[in-house]
């Protein structure tokens, strides 16, 4: 087995600090980890019995396949309680509390008796000041804050490692409304044992996986972390969404984590030579997840624009063709016959020359045919269709007829979808259907300049 197998997939899970108390850290991960259908021991001094579980009076007393140790106290008592759990061998302790490094200098010295737990008794420790991982698959969720956990139950290909605990919830959260495949969540924290590294070489070999996205505010090991960056990029996207670009916001990183950042420009440099796409806010990181755990590499960079609304296929347009890109995206020039094939679909006071506009006298056959006729364009690489479900031809039945067509075609549909109220609901259908779509055309085009950006770095690679 890999060596984090078990943290994601454990025997056993002991909750340290769990209590009956409702509201309380402990409680709360306590009832996220019964759903996990794996064997949960409490640990508590005096408790007898919680949420219908037996509890244990201390660590010494767990049996012994617990694999995964989450300590639930402050950070002073977590330091025994690591070091008891180190004494028994639990390969892997998550202390979630924060009062380390990012608290001053006496903290500081509780992370480093962490250290020696992991240097003495071999136990490897995510965090401390961490959430700890939600692995959907294997209900293992240690999270104790709002997290969009129920929309993200599904699952799916992204592994997303967080520095920040609340980042990467909140985003996760936001995009999971639009539908979002969570394969892991791990929040790093304060970075005493375990890091980025470890993680990018797990989910590298991780079948399940199709994608890593990850937000940084330090990077411990530079060279590690970009030579196990590139091995990732080779077969999967990494993604980086990297904080601290400016002298006030290292300060803050300093504060926040304890650790200094480095130079925003050579970080750059560095990621485009090694294959990592970086994003510069957490919609993009999101975004850009998104669409490359899903969708292949196009061909090459032309794109074909598809609406019923003028407006917005002048906006996708302007948004594929902004000049001082450093990813170009080009108009695809549409073939004669394709553009007499759309003549015959469309109304005559259409626009059949690229970007195509079908006017709001679109229907669902109009929009499924002029599709099909641009896919099958040589000339095309990549479609943006913006899909405007105001139109009274257009019908929600219009959502699985474009599904179908992009698994036949081979090529990627990136969709703008705008529906009012129903906007989320309609993208999110979308989503389960296998086609990303973005509530604007601004994203749509940056998803796929993303793809184009992931196709260049794969070329650069082989």
């Amino acid at each position: 087995m890999s060596t984090l197998e078990r943290l994601f997939k454990p025997r056993a899970i002991a909750v340290i600090g769990a209590t009956a108390k409702p509201g309380r850290v402990g409680r709360i991960i306590l009832e996220n980890l019964l759903r996990s259908e794996r064997p949960v021991y409490p640990v508590h001094p005096t408790e007898i019995n919680l949420l219908g579980k037996v509890v244990y009076r201390s660590i010494e007393s767990l049996p012994a396949n617990v694999d995964l140790a989450i300590i639930a106290t402050s950070a002073e008592n977590a330091v025994a309680a690591a070091e008891a759990c180190g004494k028994r061998k639990i390969p892997f302790i998550i202390p979630v509390a924060g009062g380390f490094a990012e608290a001053g200098p006496e903290g500081k010295l509780l992370e480093d008796k962490l250290r020696v737990v992991v240097s003495v008794y071999g136990s490897r420790i995510l965090g401390p000041n961490t959430l700890g991982i939600f692995a959907p698959k294997e209900r293992i969720d240690t999270i104790f804050v709002e997290h969009g956990d129920r929309s993200l139950g599904q699952g799916g290909g992204v592994a997303f490692i967080s520095q920040s605990g609340s980042v990467g919830v909140e985003a996760l959260g936001i995009e999971s409304n639009l539908g979002f495949g969570l394969c892991a969540f791990v929040g790093l924290g304060n970075k005493v044992d375990l890091n980025e590294v470890d993680f990018l070489k797990y989910f590298r070999d991780d079948p399940s996986t199709t994608c890593i996205a990850l937000y940084m505010e330090s990077i411990d090991n530079g060279l590690a972390f970009l030579k196990a960056a590139r091995e990732v990029s080779t077969k999967k996207p990494v993604i980086v969404l990297k904080a601290g670009r400016t002298t006030s916001a290292v300060l803050a990183v300093a504060s926040h984590t304890g650790k200094l950042t480095g130079s925003d420009r050579a970080v750059d440099g560095a990621f485009h030579q090694f294959g990592i796409l970086r994003a510069y806010d957490e919609e993009e990181l999101c975004d850009a997840a998104r669409i490359l755990s899903l969708v292949a590499p196009p061909r090459g960079n032309r794109v074909a624009v598809i609406s019923a609304a003028g407006g917005y296929a002048v906006m996708g347009t302007d948004e594929i063709e902004l000049p001082n890109q450093i990813i170009p995206l080009r108009m695809a020039k549409l073939t004669e016959a394709t553009t007499e094939r759309l003549k015959a679909i469309a109304p005559p006071f259409a626009s059949v020359h690229n970007p195509i506009d079908l006017t709001t006298m679109a229907n669902d056959d109009m929009v499924i045919e002029a599709l099909s006729a641009v896919l099958k364009e040589n000339e095309v690489d990549m479609v943006l269709c913006i899909t405007m479900f105001a139109p009274p031809g257009i019908t929600d039945g219009l959502i699985r007829r474009i599904a179908g067509l992009e698994n036949e075609a081979k090529k990627p549909i990136v969709v703008v979808c705008q529906f009012g109220p129903f906007t989320d609901g309609h993208i999110r259908r979308f989503y389960d259907l296998g086609i990303i779509g973005f509530p604007n055309v601004v994203r749509g085009v940056r998803a796929i300049r993303w793809l184009e950006e992931r196709r260049q770095i794969i070329e650069r690679q082989t």
